[in-house]
């Protein structure tokens, strides 16, 4: 074990006290209750980031035309300004490394549920459009250009309770049929403290995982969700690290971060499943 592995285990205790169960004489006080879970993952996040990245809570993210619903937890690039008035903090979406939504409990899958509400917070965010700093590698071995939806903000949902992570994703497909939310404005990553973490890509060959599958012979969907079953929390803790810390950036990078290599050094074991966007089983653990 070392000792990023050893600080997320310490750091889960903090967690798991934040997202109990209220106590009866303060469950009115709704919005106080879920200020201190949002301030408990900004703590958690700014733990194992560079000290030159900031996290903000509950704010807009702004684009030279557009701007979203009020986000959680922000987190901030180093090239993001100080852009300070007497009133606010203005946050620039060239400046946003990603966004996170706070749900501790997304169990009900309906339209009046605090999941559904989440993924309309996060849809505001993915409609955003923004320019972004990066170096063109495929130019250099005359390769074909990455989408452009690796431009756009990096969202994450994250969660105390869900259901079944099956359930979340028949639940997603659902909605992207009904034209309620696009196949560009879902969150990258839901996380389940209790179930495991959900990726998805609606340009899945694209990613690593989607390129190593399509070179071992299997059939990649072009969208795709990838669940991670565990009911080790720890596990799924480090699984959320690997993807905020392995998200397309909006600003070019001079170094990896330096936690990367220690997570990819933890152990895990997760039960894996690829879906792609009908919601149908394609592929079981090994991927």
């Amino acid at each position: 074990m070392n000792a990023v592995h050893g600080s997320i285990i310490e750091n889960l205790k903090l967690v798991e006290i934040i997202y109990e169960e209220t106590v009866e004489a303060f469950k009115k006080d709704r919005t106080n209750t879920s200020d201190s879970k949002e301030v408990t993952l900004n703590e958690f996040i700014r733990s194992y980031f560079p000290s030159d990245y900031e996290i903000k809570l509950r704010s807009k993210i702004y684009s030279r035309t557009q701007e979203t619903k009020n986000i959680d937890c922000i987190v901030l690039s180093p090239n993001h300004p100080k852009l300070i008035t007497p009133k606010r903090e203005v946050i620039l979406a060239e400046g946003v490394h990603s966004a996170i939504e706070v749900k501790p409990n997304i169990v009900t899958l309906t339209e009046k549920g605090e999941f559904y509400k989440g993924l309309l917070q996060i849809q505001s965010v993915k409609k955003l459009t923004r320019d972004t700093e990066k170096i063109e590698f495929w130019r250099l071995i005359k390769g074909k250009k990455p989408s452009d939806y690796f431009d756009r903000i990096p969202c994450v949902l994250f969660s105390s309770k869900s259901s079944e992570l099956e359930k979340i994703v028949k639940f997603l497909v659902k909605k992207i049929n009904q034209k309620k939310i696009g196949i560009q404005e879902l969150p990258d990553i839901i996380v389940s403290l209790n179930k495991g973490v959900i990726a998805y890509c609606p340009v899945f060959k694209e990613t690593k995982l989607g390129i190593h599958l399509e070179s071992e012979g299997i059939d990649v969907p072009e969208s795709a969700f990838v669940t991670y079953s565990s009911p080790e929390k720890t596990s799924i803790l480090v699984l959320f690290l690997q993807h905020l810390v392995g998200f397309s950036l909006p600003h070019i990078q001079m170094s990896s971060f330096i936690i990367k290599k220690y997570l990819d050094d933890i152990q895990s074991d997760f039960e894996i499943k690829l879906y792609n966007l009908e919601g149908k089983l394609k592929k079981n653990k090994p991927l």
